[in-house]
């Protein structure tokens, strides 16, 4: 009896630690650009720039709130809504695109926002027991870091056009679809 893989039958290819890492270092990047963007913006508005800000307001009695305090929130809220957004949307942020590279579910579906969610949860554990969590990536057989195990996600290559085309069947015979 001869056997054909079918468009339900598919072999996973693990992201592994450095691919994702340079992943990561591409949203670092963009995150980067976001909050000098901010900052520059911030600074046209009000025509004093964030190391003056502070001590000024403080001395005219408008705050007792030091501003690095509210732009370092800002950007955490920003942070929160890139990654949630991102694998929410798509499973993928821009350096995953970059990279081709997705988050999925353990059954291969999206993982929503809920999913979405938890993960970014898990990432806040990783990074408090000293990134701990990320590393133990390179360590794992599925490539999974503490976060994906928290939110039951795996990080996948995803294959190229030719690769999704054409499947290799047990007998050596290829299928195409």
């Amino acid at each position: 009896m001869q056997q054909l893989l079918t468009r339900e039958s598919y072999i996973v290819d693990y992201a592994g630690f450095w691919l994702r890492l340079a992943a990561m270092t591409v949203d670092g990047l963009i995150l980067w650009g976001i909050n000098y963007l901010i900052t520059g913006l911030w600074n046209l508005a009000s025509g004093i720039p964030w190391s003056g800000i502070t001590d000024q307001l403080v001395q005219e009695g408008i705050t007792t709130v030091p501003l690095w305090q509210v732009r370092a929130l800002t950007f955490f809220v920003i942070l929160v809504m890139y990654f949630i957004a991102f694998w929410a949307w798509r499973g993928q942020t821009p350096g995953k695109m970059a990279l081709r590279i997705k988050v999925v579910r353990f059954n291969g579906e999206p993982i929503g926002w809920g999913g979405a969610s938890l993960r970014f949860c898990g990432y806040i554990i990783s990074t408090i027991i000293i990134f701990i969590g990320f590393f133990w990536v390179a360590f794992d057989g599925r490539r999974q870091g503490i976060h994906d195990k928290i939110a039951e996600t795996f990080v996948i290559r995803i294959p190229t056009g030719k690769q999704l085309k054409q499947w290799q069947a047990p007998t050596g015979q290829v299928q195409v679809y």
